[in-house]
């Protein structure tokens, strides 16, 4: 195999194809496809390009820029890039990946779907046994038959490839809003408490940066924030269906000061709680 670039041993393989225009009109189009082993030498950065790359790593490092971020992908992960924008990856130990770049109608609407659930380029752990099994089987069909014959079945594979890796993703997400609802849960048990940042991540078993981050995606707000609107809903309930007093309110809902539980509630509903007790429901 011709030298691509320097660091890319001899045991690599890598395939050309010009795709069809019904291909890249109405398929997803392989542009060219290939496993890589590479020593630490190895380092790309391409000019723009209509082509969507993704990389599986076999063993090995790949420190990646692209997006505004840098990550290093490791052994199970991938790495998923629209070459339209600027980008550059390096083997940071002895390599091993499997790849391919496509194009398509609809293969850029594909990455930024991909990327918005993984919520970056870097797809930690996204290799499966089934992304390598279509990839072999996609290799099968390279190897064997020429391009233009088997367009259409490769196009398959990619969009097998694709969506598994959206279901893995999505998969993910699911666990992450079961945890999210698990605290949000937590919080509910104990309104009266003056929960911290700490004792919700404890309650999550993640940490607390890690926590704060997630929750905000998840729910688009802080987890005090979050805490605080529960309170005062809990609040807005109790003043159109008991008749305690706003202290005895306050108190119900955790607030050890009266003052700053009508703060919170005015600055959430813009009015005071004596008001919100006098609109009719």
């Amino acid at each position: 195999m011709p030298r691509l670039e320097e660091g890319i041993l001899e045991d690599s393989e890598i395939y050309y194809f010009q795709p069809s225009d019904f291909a890249k009109k109405a398929l997803f189009a392989l542009q060219h496809i290939g496993i890589f082993h590479c020593d630490e030498r190895y380092a790309a950065t391409h000019p723009y390009w209509e082509s969507i790359l993704l990389i599986f790593i076999d063993s090995g490092l790949l420190e990646t820029r692209y997006g505004g971020r840098q990550f290093t992908a490791g052994p199970g992960d991938a790495v998923l890039i629209d070459c339209r924008y600027p980008h550059r990856y390096a083997a940071r130990s002895d390599l091993r990946f499997h790849y391919f770049h496509f194009t398509g109608s609809s293969s850029q609407d594909y990455c930024s779907l991909i990327r918005e659930i993984y919520g970056s380029g870097y797809l930690k752990g996204a290799c499966s046994t089934e992304t390598g099994r279509i990839f072999r089987n996609m290799m099968h069909q390279v190897r064997t038959k020429g391009d233009r014959e088997n367009e259409h079945r490769i196009s398959v594979y990619i969009h097998m490839i694709l969506c598994a890796l959206v279901e893995a993703g999505t998969d993910r997400q699911a666990g992450t809003r079961r945890t999210m609802d698990q605290v949000i849960t937590y919080m509910q048990d104990h309104l009266t408490e003056n929960l911290s940042i700490e004792d919700m991540a404890s309650a999550a078993g993640l940490s607390r940066y890690y926590f704060n981050r997630l929750f905000r995606q998840q729910t688009g707000v802080s987890p005090h924030r979050y805490f605080n609107n529960l309170r005062i809903q809990k609040a807005r309930l109790l003043l159109h269906t008991t008749d305690d007093s706003v202290a005895q309110i306050a108190e119900a809902c955790g607030f050890d000061n009266v003052s700053n539980f009508i703060r919170l509630f005015r600055s959430c509903t813009d009015m005071t709680p004596t008001a919100f007790r006098g609109i009719p429901f």
